[in-house]
């Protein structure tokens, strides 16, 4: 009885042995999927095209705030920012692996690469960096127009509470 039960336990702990290493290969398998899914959308391609534009942002906010500031040390600040930018894409993008890994099924992984990999996937590609440019064109101005009335209105409501401004 005794060695019949030390088979069953040396079965169990082979089984889950290979359970567990099943399981660990189907999560590479997925987090390689990811990867891919992140190269295939061209994820780094449009962190680059986007860049200038944020930089230009930034460099707008921050003139106003330092209008002293001659160009030749803007040009010299943002080639510094772009170069601390490029060089943090790989480590950003490997932060955004768990991050899908936790919301996207294994299957829900493999129908995005499908898709990007038709002519339409590929089109959508080509077109997001456009799409991201103007979007984030119209959310400034949207921010910009909004953040004044939302600064009028808090103005508005302290002034009634008796508070001077």
């Amino acid at each position: 009885m005794a060695a019949l039960a030390r088979i069953s336990a040396v079965c169990l702990f082979l089984l889950a042995g290979l359970t567990m290493g099943g399981a660990a290969e189907a999560q590479s398998r997925k987090l390689d999927m990811i990867r891919e899914l992140l190269e295939t959308s061209q994820t780094e391609a449009l962190l680059r095209e986007v860049l200038p534009d944020v930089l230009q942002h930034q460099k707008a906010v921050l003139s106003e705030v330092l209008p002293e500031v001659p160009e030749e040390v803007w040009d010299l600040a943002l080639k510094e920012a772009e170069a601390a930018f490029r060089e943090s894409i790989d480590a950003f993008l490997e932060q955004t692996i768990p991050i899908y890994d936790a919301y996207l099924t294994e299957e829900e992984v493999a129908a995005l690469l499908a898709f990007y990999r038709t002519p339409e996937g590929r089109s959508v590609v080509q077109k997001l960096p456009l799409v991201t440019q103007e979007a984030m064109g119209a959310s400034h101005q949207w921010g910009m127009a909004v953040g004044e009335e939302v600064r009028r209105r808090i103005i508005d409501r302290l002034k009634a509470e008796g508070y001077r401004i």
